[in-house]
């Protein structure tokens, strides 16, 4: 699941208990003799209706009714012959009476909504002339195999796979920009005199402030991201300390979200709940999208941003010490295109796209730039 369809979900879920909550609410306020704040929160609860509605067809879960029909028929008889027998026992254990009595009501309605739901269905399948079997014959939805498991631990592997890469391409953008930069600075400097000291300290300087500029660049916005991470990881704490229950359904959701039966999902939230840091870790990557194993840190970004840069932006310099004119520019140009070549290369085979394709782009790039720039400098009187 990516993240747009994780966050639909979440949302979609939050949506609906916020309606529930305000119709709620708003009873409360007509029982307390306040209408007028009773139609404030049904107004808002309609808003929301609308919003879990739209995120519900964004996911595509609306589909035919037929298939509609058999979906609701499946998760009825789940809830009535798994989920409320499970919660009215565990409620009894706990002496939560007033629970179990909540729990019989919804359950005493369940398998009338499952069997209208049947006749439904089976006179929609008469009229259509389709005979699909059965629907209620599965109660719940069939369980993962052992394959599409091993996808799902994949999964994250790769997202920390992925995630440790970051500083590799830190390495190449920064390379790729001191080549581009100074290859351009140089051009244009040569353009405009016949000097080489004028462009090697030109370049120099430009190297200089360029390096300083991108590691102070990547340390403030590693650090911006590893902020927004740290806040939205105390929230997601706050919010597990301060609504367990909630924040544990949420979690039994997700894994039922996943395609796992709902005994198998509660049992896996609960042994993750057993302890609190992994429970944490799980809501949030499965919640917010981030993955906690890899920390950021600011200062190897910064680092490997900079060095990486100078780097770069020595390479196009080295011809102007010795030589000069058009030789200096010819020579300079071309270490460039290599350089450029080699690292469009290596992004190629980070990104699992086309290596030589993606050296040619970005040479055919770095080209059109370090023209640019020469033509620049000759415009300019020397």
């Amino acid at each position: 699941m990516d993240r747009t369809e994780r966050n639909l979900w979440s949302a979609f879920i939050d949506e609906s208990k916020a309606n529930r909550s305000y119709l709620a609410y708003a009873a409360k306020a007509e029982e307390e003799g306040l209408p007028e704040i009773a139609e404030v929160f049904r107004e808002a609860a309609e808003g929301e209706t609308r919003h879990a509605l739209t995120h519900f067809q964004t996911m595509g879960e609306v589909k035919t009714t037929l298939e509609n029909l058999r979906k609701v028929i499946e998760d009825e008889a789940a809830e009535f012959e798994l989920i409320y027998p499970r919660f009215i026992a565990e409620a009894e254990a706990e002496g939560r009476l007033d629970a179990v009595a909540s729990f019989r009501l919804a359950l005493a309605e369940e398998n009338g909504h499952r069997e209208r739901f049947q006749m439904a269905l089976e006179k929609l399948e008469a009229q259509s002339g389709r005979n699909g079997g059965s629907a209620a014959a599965t109660t719940t939805p069939p369980a993962p195999t052992e394959e599409a498991r091993k996808e799902h631990h994949e999964l994250h592997t790769e997202k920390s796979r992925i995630a440790s890469l970051s500083r590799i391409r830190e390495v190449i953008f920064g390379m790729q920009d001191g080549l581009l930069t100074t290859a351009t600075l140089g051009a244009a400097v040569a353009g405009a005199t016949t000097s080489s000291h004028t462009v090697v300290v030109a370049g120099l300087a430009g190297a200089l402030g360029g390096m300083l500029s991108m590691s102070a660049g990547s340390f403030l916005g590693s650090r911006a991201e590893r902020e927004v991470h740290e806040s939205e990881l105390s929230h997601e704490a706050r919010e597990i300390q301060r609504k367990p229950a909630e924040e544990l359904a949420e979690l039994v959701e997700a894994y039922r979200h996943e395609g796992f039966p709902y005994p198998e999902a509660t049992e896996m939230a609960d042994r993750v709940a057993s302890d609190p840091d992994t429970w944490l870790r799980t809501m949030a990557e499965k919640e917010l999208g981030l993955n906690t194993e890899v920390a950021l840190s600011p200062s190897k970004d910064a680092l490997a941003m900079g060095s990486s840069f100078i780097v770069g932006a020595m390479l196009p310099l080295f011809p102007y010490f010795a030589l000069s004119g058009a030789a200096a520019v010819v020579s300079s140009v071309l270490i460039a295109l290599v350089a450029l070549f080699t690292m469009g290369y290596i992004k190629g085979k980070v990104v699992k796209r086309n290596p030589l394709y993606s050296g040619a782009e970005i040479t055919a790039i770095g080209s059109a730039v370090a023209a640019a720039g020469y033509f620049l400098g000759r415009a300019f009187p020397a």
